[in-house]
């Protein structure tokens, strides 16, 4: 909850990129200016970029002892308050044959947000900038050591901050919107922030998160570009990279446990993400068919699928469904994933914050993939025995942490449905000019009402296009259809192998 009301708030006023939003409370007392934090380079090209706040400050990484205090300045920033609606509407009358659809639809998902009166504080950049001039770092410090041999990560420090000035509330409300004839319930939530008058705190929301003044909702950071001898320079403009020199690196190399990442380029601050035929600049109105080479790699990528036993394929399956409707477990398995397949042990401290069954449920997952979570008795942790599937597995989930809440709340009533053979069959078999036959055998799931509802909407919340032309269906890309295509074909590839729908399509076919 509020890291969705950070990123809302972050999203509505900023549209540079500058601000990062604080995605949780426990950071909040971390972010203090000139605190340092660590910016992740992304393994593939649509995730976001990540920051991770530390528990270090500029000065305790400095090889001298003199303080660094610069003016800080702190100034009225904006009185953040209104209502948003990211709202969808599908309707539409098409008839084939004897089938005739009247499809009607309306759903949005309210953010009302009132933070209040904001403060900005920041420092004085000019009197910094004289204060470290011939400072140095101490490439010796653990923290400094241990992010230089990841190799991935740069070091940034914090160089303002967005706090409250009020106590607020953060509600979340859950409700059921019910489709096509009432047969179809789709749960959405409503997000309320508000400022809490006379300490009076929302009664009816399912769940109510108060958050105290002077929490940080938000805040900026410089990157840091080290040289071999220590010194040290803050990236100011946006073409300048923060990261170690390579001299440096290459004086502290170590085995890279994952094969496919590339190390972080530091020659010229330069990190980019994993190249390949994914990333590409798609057409608008266009045949799916131009996915192919994404579907191609995706494929390749989700290999190590098939190396598990139906049995476990089938309970990963169900676990990633299960997960579908809970958008913040996605979020932390992405992110243990992401550690556990460069090797290293995850923070496993969300852990922590999940009710007791999806914690378990959690764990079931990892130990498919190989990993055993460490007992409460502190019982040692396990090396990593098959870092393939977890890198597989953290890819998958990468391509999910990409969808919108609703978007994943809709891919999982396709898995109830049991609609995912005819959306996996209608990416990997449309024509050059995006037409399918409709009387398609693969396709009569979608001869029922609620099902090609469903369709409709899945795919119009990734930027296709599903209509009806006479007796067949196309299947296009959207106006400026953006990464949301390459996305859903990953995860219907990922979830055709998990489920067996791609092991019993070559049952099939060596049966014919």
């Amino acid at each position: 909850m509020f890291a969705k009301a950070t990123s809302s708030f972050v999203k509505q006023i900023e549209s540079r990129g500058d601000l990062i939003p604080v995605s949780s409370l426990n950071d909040s007392n971390k972010l203090q200016l000139l605190s340092l934090v660590t910016r992740k380079k992304k393994e593939w090209f649509w995730q976001k970029l990540k920051y991770c706040p530390s528990s270090f400050t500029l000065q305790e990484i400095l090889t001298s002892d003199a303080l660094i205090k610069p003016a800080v300045t702190e100034s009225a920033f904006l009185k953040y308050e209104g209502k948003f609606e990211d709202r969808m509407e599908a309707s539409g009358e098409s008839n084939f044959a004897h089938l005739s659809f009247n499809l009607e639809g309306q759903n949005a998902v309210e953010l009302e947000s009132s933070f209040g009166n904001l403060k900005k504080q920041e420092f004085d950049l000019q009197q910094l900038l004289k204060i470290i001039e011939k400072r140095t770092i101490d490439l010796n410090h653990p923290f400094v050591q241990q992010v230089y041999e990841k190799k991935n990560e740069i070091l940034c420090v914090v160089n303002e901050k967005i706090i409250t000035s009020e106590k607020c509330s953060i509600s979340e409300h859950t409700q059921i919107e019910e489709k096509c004839g009432g047969t179809l319930g789709l749960k959405t939530k409503i997000l309320k922030v508000s400022v809490d008058d006379n300490d009076e705190v929302t009664k009816d929301a399912d769940v109510v998160l108060e958050i105290p003044p002077c929490t940080v909702i938000a805040y900026s950071v410089s990157e840091l570009f080290i040289n071999q001898n220590g010194h040290f320079e803050l990236c100011l403009l946006s073409d300048k990279y923060g990261g170690f020199d390579k001299t440096l690196l290459d004086r502290n190399k170590r085995a890279c446990a994952r094969t496919v990442s590339s190390p972080l380029c530091c020659v010229d601050g330069a990190h980019k993400s994993h190249q390949s035929a994914l990333e590409m600049d798609i057409p608008s109105e266009t045949s799916l068919i131009i996915l192919k080479p994404a579907i191609e790699e995706a494929d390749q990528q989700l290999k190590p699928f098939l190396e598990l036993s139906e049995e476990n394929s089938q309970q990963l399956f169900g676990l990633y469904c299960e997960f579908l409707y809970h958008e913040e477990v996605i979020s932390f398995l992405e992110n243990a994933l992401d550690e556990l397949s460069s090797a290293e042990q995850p923070n496993l401290l969300g852990l922590q914050e999940m009710d007791s069954t999806q914690a378990q449920k959690v764990k079931e997952l990892l130990q498919i993939l190989g990993y055993s979570c460490p007992s409460e008795e502190g019982s040692p942790k396990k090396d990593i025995t098959t870092p393939e599937l977890l890198t597989t597995a953290f890819y998958l989930f990468s391509a999910l942490a990409g969808m919108s809440e609703e978007s994943l709340a809709i891919l999982g009533i396709c898995c109830e449905t049991q609609i995912l053979p005819s959306l996996h069959y209608l990416i990997n078999n449309v024509s050059d000019d995006g037409m399918i036959p409709f009387d398609n055998p693969n396709l009569q799931p979608l001869k029922e009402e609620d099902h090609f509802y469903i369709a409709h909407r899945l795919l119009g919340l990734s930027n296709v296009c599903l209509e009806v032309r006479e007796s067949a269906i196309r299947v296009v890309t959207d106006v400026q259809p953006g990464v949301a295509p390459v996305l859903l074909c990953i995860i219907l590839q990922g979830f055709a192998i998990l489920s067996g729908i791609k092991r019993n399509m070559s049952n099939s076919n060596m049966q014919t």
